[in-house]
């Protein structure tokens, strides 16, 4: 398996896209049409966001996830964001979701970016257990959003 970013793997924007669509728009009843989600996926090359990781197992697309400028309208003073963060079923468990957290962290520090920021509903623990602090709860949403950060180390 390797982990390498979307732009240099053209070929599974359609998959990345419909990965993302299908669970982060259509389960979460949002309204965006796949062809919007597509095209903010098409990153050029120089716009700084999104940049978007890719896991391959051989030529097929297994897990995503992306750093994108912002993440929740908001908390628009939080940037950047960890986001879209998503795993094939069939291949959890196994360690590729922190590997791909790993890349996108590697990639920030080397953009000077020192801070990132994430939302969840349900995986507060897996953050908390890879070392991302709590910055707050908003009770207003049904379930609550967690808004975590990360420090990341200048070493």
């Amino acid at each position: 398996m390797i982990i390498d970013t979307l732009s240099n793997h053209p070929e599974q924007l359609e998959v990345v896209s419909t990965m993302i669509h299908t669970e982060f728009v259509q389960k979460k009843k949002g309204t965006a049409p796949y062809e919007k989600v597509k095209a903010f996926l098409d990153k050029k090359t120089s716009e700084p966001y999104p940049m978007t990781f890719v896991a391959l197992d051989d030529v097929t697309c297994i897990g995503t996830v992306s750093l994108f400028e912002n993440d929740l309208n908001e908390r628009l003073a939080y940037t950047p964001w960890l986001a879209s963060l998503f795993v094939e079923k069939v291949y959890r468990n196994q360690g590729i979701a922190q590997q791909l957290i790993n890349q996108l962290i590697v990639y920030a520090k080397s953009r000077q970016i020192t801070t990132i920021y994430l939302k969840t509903e349900n995986a507060s623990a897996y953050y908390i257990k890879l070392g991302w602090t709590l910055v707050e709860t908003i009770e207003t949403t049904d379930p609550p959003i967690h808004i975590f950060s990360y420090t990341i180390d200048e070493n």
